[in-house]
């Protein structure tokens, strides 16, 4: 059985993604759980820390599969495109939370909110980034591309993708061709195939 702590946070993210962050009050959670609000706040003392703990949760994951895409890749370019392959698989299975709930929080005032973006997006460019480093020294990525553009690009294409999604009324895969998608990105990076 999942606990009322567990309900609250995927309530919380599912509420951030799919209404916006002005409707991540705890009268709304406790409306789509069935509880009163005030029942909220003896799981967490404010709506802040139930924030923090979605963002953690959800890039927490996002640097685990990205781990693991690096510990699993023979070499750079497979490791990319096991990077990929993880973002596509996370963004459809949480249904685009993700990158929506990086967005929302990175246009609020709530600087401690801010900073666990920020701090997230800047580990995981740090990690796609030594990826790519180690490709231009295998000499499979080429050396003209800048790294940090790079890295970022990738998490702001499956932003981009989610935003599409949204716009066409969220239906079907956030990706509808992923072999296309990780060829048109791995093609532009690519010297040669390894």
């Amino acid at each position: 059985m999942v606990s009322t702590r567990e309900r609250i946070i995927k309530a919380g993210a599912q509420i951030i993604a799919h209404e916006g962050l002005r409707m991540f009050t705890a009268k709304r959670i406790g409306e789509k759980l069935g509880i009163s609000d005030a029942a909220i706040f003896k799981h967490f003392p404010t709506m802040d820390s139930i924030a923090e703990e979605i963002i953690s949760r959800y890039t927490t994951e996002c640097l685990r599969r990205t781990d693991e895409a690096i510990r699993n890749g023979k070499n750079a370019v497979e490791r990319l495109e096991l990077i990929l392959e993880g973002h596509i698989d996370y963004l459809e299975e949480t249904r685009g939370i993700s990158p929506v709930l990086c967005f929302e929080f990175s246009r609020s005032n709530r600087r401690k909110l801010k900073k666990l973006i920020f701090d997230f997006l800047n580990s995981y460019a740090d990690k796609v980034g030594w990826v790519i480093q180690e490709g231009i020294k295998e000499g499979t990525i080429r050396r003209d591309i800048d790294i940090e553009e790079v890295s970022f690009s990738f998490i702001g294409l499956m932003q981009a993708k989610v935003f599409q999604w949204f716009i066409r009324g969220r239906k079907g895969r956030i990706v509808k061709d992923r072999e296309s998608l990780k060829k048109m990105i791995l093609n532009g990076l690519v010297t040669r195939q390894p």
